[in-house]
């Protein structure tokens, strides 16, 4: 697998579309082979000078993530360098994942292609020449390896290990000018030498019953490189159905999830989707197992979303989780035609109110954030905007439960004489009953 490509495109993806990346994370690089196979170039250099590199815009408009370039007196060249000398981007280091080199002193180097540029970083298997043993051993033996590549892999059953292999899997390796079909062994091991080096689409044929991500991998292999592919199955159990209200009408937009039916479960759900606008919802890569089938359960922090204000609820219809009916998914099968009639929305509710400080003129702009708890503690809180007169308003429904937490813009205040907050306000906690409901929240000022 092109592991090290692909962990530097996630890298990059991540590390550009986040202002705040707090740490580093790196997958597994491969061995030698696969990092040489996927590799633009390999070398042994000594570090001669290091630049900041000028924070430009990508052809996606998005902010470079190679801030330096470090320049190399090359050694020993056995991929893609021709020069004596070569500059090779990466990161400042910790959550950019950028390679300390130091001026001086002499690495292995594997650098990638991005945006025109050779970048490396903590998460290939550059390293210090003293350090560099097995890779020096593989790539040694390249001058009298002969010409072609090797793809390999695994394909692997993650949740049933001991059940048979099913010989409807297919691999196929398309190349630009040669095309491979191969089954897996009995352990789920294939291996395909001698092709040619260039572009490869790797793709995986499963039977309906099984199911993976990504089923078709781009890989790009060097001459006497290899590169390997791993798959993990899974059952394709398929659930489907639709959600009706009391009237028979179909319930657009509507969260509908997939539960373990033990009442000490672990997870929140295990499959969530939205119904359509004909209220039809599907699930696919369905694990066997038993469900419950949750309407509503697992809703986001939207006070606006209209849904919300239709209770949660099970299949076939019922409030009470103790009388809801659990479904049973088998390996691969496939359950439809479920119709669940959910109960009535509840009527709607406008909470409004006001912030003041203790002396109760308005706390200006302050920042609400309300949690909603009817399904238990541990929701989702979103944010509030209250008005310079410190007025603000949540649009909810009968029944809703909040908790809703007030708090001012002011600048922050330093104390060298003690530690803790600038004020002190008490959570609210309401259940809202009436069409309206009105609510005072008072901050009080520590200093």
């Amino acid at each position: 697998m092109r592991s090290v490509i692909l962990l530097l495109g996630l890298l990059t993806t991540v590390l550009l579309t986040s202002g705040n990346v707090n740490a580093c994370t790196c997958g597994g690089t491969g061995g030698p082979c696969e990092s040489y196979g996927s590799a633009a170039a390999v070398f042994v250099g000594t570090v001669v000078s290091a630049r900041a590199n000028e924070r430009v815009r990508t052809d996606r408009n998005e902010v470079d993530w190679v801030p330096k370039a470090v320049k190399f007196s090359i050694e020993q060249s056995y991929l893609g360098v021709a020069g004596t000398e070569l500059e090779v981007f990466t990161g400042r280091g910790g959550s950019d994942c950028g390679y300390g080199f130091k001026i001086g002193q002499r690495y292995l180097v594997y650098a990638y292609r991005y945006e025109n540029k050779l970048t490396t970083s903590i998460c290939t298997r550059t390293k210090p020449f003293s350090s560099a043993s097995e890779d020096l051993a593989f790539l040694g033996t390249l001058p009298a390896a002969a010409a072609g590549v090797t793809i390999y892999g695994e394909v692997a059953r993650r949740d049933v290990k001991s059940e048979p292999f099913s010989e409807d899997v297919v691999i196929t390796i398309q190349g630009e000018s040669e095309r491979k079909e191969i089954r897996p062994d009995p352990e789920g091991r294939f291996r395909v030498s001698g092709l040619r080096a260039g572009k490869y689409k790797v793709s995986l044929r499963l039977p309906e019953t099984l199911t993976a991500w990504e089923q078709e991998r781009e890989l790009t292999v060097s001459d006497r490189g290899c590169a390997a592919v791993m798959w993990q199955l899974t059952d394709n159990g398929r659930v489907s159905g639709r959600v009706v209200n009391v009237e028979g009408q179909p319930v657009p937009r509507i969260l509908v999830s997939l539960l373990d039916p033990a009442p000490d479960r672990k997870e929140g759900f295990v499959k969530l989707e939205r119904t359509d606008d004909d209220g039809r919802f599907a699930f696919t890569a369905v694990p066997r197992g038993r469900y419950l089938v949750a309407i509503n359960h697992d809703r986001f922090p939207d006070p606006n979303d209209p849904v919300n204000a239709y209770p949660p609820s099970f299949y076939p219809g019922v409030v009470d989780e103790a009388l809801a009916q659990a479904i049973t998914v088998g390996a691969g099968e496939k359950l439809g035609a479920l119709e669940i009639r959910i109960p009535s929305k509840r009527a709607p509710s406008i909470l409004s109110g006001t912030v003041v400080w203790s002396d109760g003129s308005p706390v200006a702009n302050a920042q609400l954030s309300v949690e909603d708890v009817t399904q238990g503690e541990h929701s989702i809180p979103y944010t509030v905007a209250a008005d310079e007169q410190g007025r603000f308003s949540v649009n909810g429904y009968a029944g809703q439960k909040l908790v809703i937490e007030a708090r001012s813009n002011r600048p922050y205040v330093p104390d060298t004489t003690r530690s803790g907050p600038m004020e002190r306000v008490d959570k609210l906690k309401i259940t809202l009953e009436r069409p309206a409901e009105a609510v005072r929240i008072v901050i009080t000022k520590i200093r």
